[in-house]
């Protein structure tokens, strides 16, 4: 009686040492992605973090775990960097306001520039609270006063967000590093709900009557700002929360890569072997289990000698069952690079899922992709990022210097700026800023005044032809004059001179002719003409 057909499969896999392994489709089986849980990195909120939290609230999400991730996931601390640095710039200026027209002679106040220039680099503060902010979901920066509460600000100085957890009251802030602990308050937060000012007890965290306290008791004020969420109006949440699950799926699958290919090596071909054989039957618990004389041993050996002399001719044995010895062995290599492409797949939507939840665009990760048909749409991304994204961080760090100024220098005149994400495409307008050139739409001093900041170009004040204008490389006055090219100019001269030697052609033998050479009149005056027209035609001829 024939034995109903059975099957074995496995897959022979290469170490970093060139190594063949035979694996079994079940241990593959056991590193398959079947889904991807939510893990404890960033994913629930706190309960027990050192901190207690009878009068303080606790934010959604552990601030600790939340730098975590920045520490797993390289596209997530890419784009809280991306956008602290496009949104807190490398320089500022203070300008007139335009509410109030000020003398361009008139410099700006000496104790809001001694304020200002007091902030070791302001900018630098701004992408720390700005980063912060994109990472735990709230950033601060610290006013410093040395003398009393109605004294005006020294420096403004960084504090780290995840140390801080805010008051129940909505005032107050506690830091807390180590076993120091110290107080702070939001800065126009200090009010009764008549307006009456207080101070807070740095240590204590008690209130105190305003300007009652010594510098060094007195807490400082902060300068806070938060992602908003309609969960709490005291923490924020960071935009991160929306793609925690394809940073905990990017983790599984760089876990997955590393501990299969760490043990058994890259796939590269899968042996079957179907039909009637004869295999070893011995239970591996046993003890008489001998692995040497199992058909997957017998096949891995002759597999390894055929690997080593590559060029040598494949001979696989294996024993069957019957009389027709009805047995089929195939071996069929794998498709590493789609099983590679799939991974590569997996890990670019996580990553765009990441990209998303920032709103950032993926060349701002140094990342360059182009569009359909080897297209970009960097251009339209950029503007987006900038309007939706960019601006509004720009506003808020700009408005609490001025609010600063306002109330603490009370100046109203002058304002402080950070500049502008450059978001130009200088290709494409200078493509079109010469078309309109060429087209006598506008000229060498419009270009330069266009151009001339980012390329360092400046207008000479003495040079007349920088207003001309010019039509397909020609000045724009020759086009309606008749030209002004050499040859137009050569001919002009030529019938000048020749309308000249008409009219001493059409002088009379009895007048008084043209002098010879001896004093004499000449009487011949039309030959001369004559010879006088020959001699210049030749001459232009030429």
């Amino acid at each position: 009686m024939t034995k109903k057909k059975q099957s074995d499969s496995f897959i022979v896999t290469v170490d970093d040492e060139n190594n063949y392994n035979l694996v079994e489709n079940s241990i593959l089986e056991s590193y398959a992605i079947k889904s991807v849980e939510m893990d404890s990195v960033g994913s629930k909120q706190i309960h027990t973090d050192g901190w207690s939290y009878d009068i303080l609230l606790q934010p959604l999400y552990d601030p600790h775990k939340l730098c975590d991730l920045l520490d797993l996931n390289t596209f997530h601390a890419a784009c809280c960097d991306a956008v602290a640095t496009d949104a807190s710039g490398n320089s500022w200026t203070l300008n007139p306001s335009k509410d109030n027209v000020v003398d361009e002679n008139v410099e700006p106040p000496t104790d809001v520039m001694t304020f200002l220039n007091n902030i070791p680099d302001i900018n630098n503060l701004f992408y720390k609270r700005t980063y912060d902010c994109r990472a735990t979901g709230y950033g601060v920066i610290e006013i410093v006063r040395e003398g009393k509460s109605d004294s005006p600000p020294q420096t403004l100085s960084h504090i780290p967000s995840y140390t801080l957890r805010r008051a129940k009251d909505g005032y107050r802030v506690k830091q807390k590093i180590g076993t120091k602990e110290v107080w702070f308050v939001i800065y126009g937060k200090n009010k009764e709900t008549d307006g009456t000012q207080f101070d807070v007890n740095a240590e204590t965290g008690e209130k105190a009557p305003y300007n009652s306290l010594a510098p060094d008791e007195r807490a400082n004020e902060l300068l806070w700002v938060q992602e908003y969420t309609p969960k709490t109006e005291y923490y924020g949440n960071p935009p991160i929360i929306s793609a925690l699950r394809a940073i905990s799926g990017d983790v599984h699958r760089a876990e997955y890569n590393s501990n299969f290919f760490k043990n058994y090596g890259m796939p590269a071909f899968s042996v079957i072997v179907t039909g009637d054989f004869a295999d070893y039957d011995v239970d591996p618990s046993s003890a008489d289990y001998d692995v040497t004389k199992t058909l997957k041993y017998k096949i891995s050996q002759q597999l390894k000698q055929v690997i080593k002399n590559p060029h040598s001719a494949v001979t696989i044995l294996v024993p069957s069952e019957g009389e027709e010895g009805n047995v089929e062995v195939k071996l069929e290599p794998l498709s590493v690079d789609t099983k590679e492409a799939s991974f590569r797949l997996y890990r670019k939507d996580n990553r765009d899922e990441v990209l998303a939840a920032h709103g950032v665009p993926v060349y701002r990760v140094a990342v360059n992709e182009t569009g359909n048909l080897g297209g970009s749409n960097i251009q339209g991304s950029n503007n987006i990022y900038n309007d939706k994204k960019i601006r509004p961080i720009i506003r808020t760090n700009e408005n609490d210097i001025n609010l600063l100024l306002k109330n603490e220098f009370e100046c109203t005149d002058w304002v402080f700026s950070l500049p502008e994400l450059d978001k130009k495409d200088y290709a494409t307008d200078i493509t079109l800023a010469k078309e309109l050139f060429n087209m006598g739409a506008m000229t060498p001093r419009d270009l330069i005044n266009n151009f001339g900041d980012k390329f360092g170009l400046k207008v000479p004040e003495d040079n007349d032809y920088m207003d001309s204008y010019f039509l397909n490389g020609k000045p724009l006055e020759s086009v309606f004059t008749g030209g002004t090219t050499g040859a137009a100019v050569l001919e002009n001269l030529q019938n000048s001179l020749m309308d000249e030697a008409e009219l001493y052609d059409n002088t009379t033998e009895g007048e008084e002719g043209l002098p010879n050479t001896d004093g004499t009149k000449n009487t011949s005056i039309k030959e001369d003409t004559r010879s006088l027209r020959r001699t210049i035609q030749e001459a232009f001829s030429s």
